[in-house]
């Protein structure tokens, strides 16, 4: 396993809070991320694998930045207060399930909920895991009903010794016991994520607020369509890569982010396209991490991804006033928002879902099979699971610019002292313990008023381009199989056409040979007395063929299928169109002369 990539620049002054820290491996790894030559190699160990966490501290003129510190020197650089110039801290997390003790830190340090932190240190699911999973779900019913029907008859034998309120007591919580660790034996965090892809959690501490959620990255080297026999579960799913992300916003403007590792079993040794991959899902986040350094990139101006964290136009006081309360804010929205990848699987016509179901439209309407109704249910589900991921990504804004309002039960009986002195004085306080301002007694940690702006258009912008092009998509999907069954009924009414116009000719050849056939067989009877010529036989056969022929002439225009064309309006009612424009045409000839 190659070692991460370390700043080779000799050691350089740092400011005296890091030097005051007294740890060798701040020291060594914290170097000036504003200086260029850093800046290139910090840039390079964000696309490295074996990169597993780095730290940024900044703030309008000075920023810092280290890679792979250990749980020691993290717990170190959280326990010291940062001074007013580093007003914003960043601490970014790969591979979580082999960095638990640097979750821990930081959980005690905010005091994240012991479920949270669960979730936060749990294991990868490995490649066979799905396959164990659903046969431990099915091992695990049949394992309950068996002890159900044990304990039944234990409880029915023993009913009469014991008492059958104390046995069925007993039994229905040793029931309940099992029963719950079989559930949670063989399920996982990730067991969930990975089958609800719109699976989301926000939660709130006294010291954060955090938002779990599913990232979709587009790695798509194939279209949409697959023609393969087999039944592939796999094609109901969005052809992208999911990743799960924790994104949290701490009190003392702390931004941390934990990414799922990609690849947990290949120890970092990516080949090229997994390489590929585990670039487009750290596409916004290295975009984010460029945006962050005054040294000059060739990205730095591009306009699209420019962001206002540290980079500004107008030096006012009102606007230098509010820096360093809107960056941590800031910084939040921007990793969350991710455009490219959360809307590039349906907002991108080259490639996405409209010019699939277009290619199946002109499909259709060459040759229209069943074939295309089992693409489309495939393309359906896929949307649907886009459209439920991103009304996931509604949601969470929503909760997240929820503001937390004190309730007269959280002020009674608490030591909870309200602002309003009104609402106080009607509330008695217990003295006997310490007293907690309003403030600071709510859960979670308030956005300021620039990040819940950007967050209020996000999700104007979800609606608009994600959730909107979903719904028409899957209307079109709709209408699309509708279109296939019709297109297939007039293929079949065309069928019946054609074959109606075969029996109709095979039917006037039987009509014109008929007559000829009993003139034969006449001229074939030996009559007494009567004898026939060749001659006479001919100009018989040629009298009655053009008698049959002109018959068969006057049943086909008047019963209109001359040409073998079918009848669509009857000869009285052809007539009378044709004795009608006869009429008026005569009238006008009058009236011209």
């Amino acid at each position: 396993m190659n070692e991460p990539l370390r700043p080779a620049s000799p050691a350089e002054r740092l400011p005296s809070y890091y030097d005051d820290l007294c740890d060798e491996e701040i020291q060594a790894a914290f170097r000036n991320f504003d200086d260029e030559r850093n800046f290139d190699l910090f840039d390079r160990q964000t696309r490295n694998p074996h990169s597993n966490n780095f730290i940024i501290d900044f703030g309008d003129d000075d920023a810092y930045c280290a890679f792979d510190l250990g749980s020691h020197s993290v717990s170190r650089l959280l326990s010291a207060p940062r001074p007013a110039n580093l007003h914003t801290r960043w601490i970014n997390v790969w591979v979580p399930h082999l960095q638990k003790d640097v979750l821990h830190v930081l959980a005690k340090h905010y005091d994240f909920s012991p479920r949270l932190l669960g979730l936060m240190c749990s294991d990868p699911l490995s490649p066979r895991s799905s396959a164990l999973h659903e046969s431990q779900s099915s091992n695990t019913l049949e394992s309950i009903r068996s002890r159900k029907s044990h304990r039944s008859r234990k409880s029915a034998a023993s009913k009469e010794k014991e008492g059958f309120d104390s046995e069925e007591s007993i039994g229905m919580t040793e029931m309940m016991h099992s029963t719950q660790l079989d559930m949670v034996r063989g399920l996982s965090h990730y067991h969930i994520v990975n089958e609800v892809w719109h699976w989301s959690t926000v939660d709130w501490g006294r010291r954060f607020v955090s938002i779990g959620y599913n990232s979709l990255h587009d790695v798509r080297t194939k279209k949409l369509h697959n023609h393969d026999d087999e039944v592939d579960k796999s094609r109901d799913m969005p052809l992208a890569k999911r990743v799960w992300n924790w994104l949290l916003l701490t009190e003392d403007k702390t931004v941390i982010t934990i990414s799922e590792d990609p690849f947990p079993f290949t120890k970092g040794n990516l080949q090229s396209s997994e390489l590929k991959t585990l670039y487009t899902a750290r596409r916004n986040l290295v975009s984010v991490f460029r945006q962050l350094t005054k040294a000059p990139t060739p990205l730095r101006e591009a306009s699209l991804i420019m962001l206002p964290i540290r980079h500004r136009v107008g030096n006012s006081d009102e606007e230098t006033a509010h820096r360093p309360t809107d960056a941590p804010g800031l910084l939040f929205y921007y990793l969350f928002e991710d455009w490219y990848t959360t809307y590039s699987l349906v907002t991108r016509r080259e490639h996405g879902y409209a010019a699939e179901l277009d290619r199946l439209r002109r499909e259709m309407l060459v040759r229209a099979n069943l074939e295309h109704v089992d693409q489309l249910h495939h393309i359906g589900c896929q949307l649907s699971i886009l459209k439920r991921v991103y009304l996931a990504y509604e949601m969470i804004i929503d909760r997240v610019l929820k503001k937390q309002e004190v309730t007269l039960a959280s002020l009674k009986n608490s030591h909870i002292v309200s602002g309003v002195e009104s609402l106080a004085s009607s509330i008695p306080i217990n003295a006997s313990g310490p007293q907690v301002p309003e403030a600071d007694s709510l859960l979670g940690v308030s956005l300021s008023s620039a990040s819940r702006v950007r967050f209020e258009r996000l999700k104007d912008r979800i609606k608009l381009y994600a959730l909107s092009e979903i719904q028409e998509c899957i209307d079109q999907k709709d209408s699309l199989v509708m279109m296939n069954f019709n297109l297939i009924a007039i293929k079949e009414s065309f069928s019946v056409e054609r074959l109606t116009r075969v029996t109709l000719l095979l039917a006037k050849v039987t009509m014109v040979f008929m007559p000829v056939t009993l003139m034969t067989g006449y001229f074939s009877i030996q009559f007494a007395g009567v004898e026939f010529s060749v001659k006479s036989y001919w100009w018989a056969f040629a009298l009655v063929f053009a008698i049959s022929m002109v018959l068969l002439f006057l049943f086909s225009v008047f019963s209109g299928t001359f040409e073998m064309k079918m009848i669509t309006r009857s000869w009285s009612r052809i007539m009378f169109d044709i004795s009608k424009r006869w009429l008026a045409h005569e009238r006008k000839q009058g009236k011209m002369v």
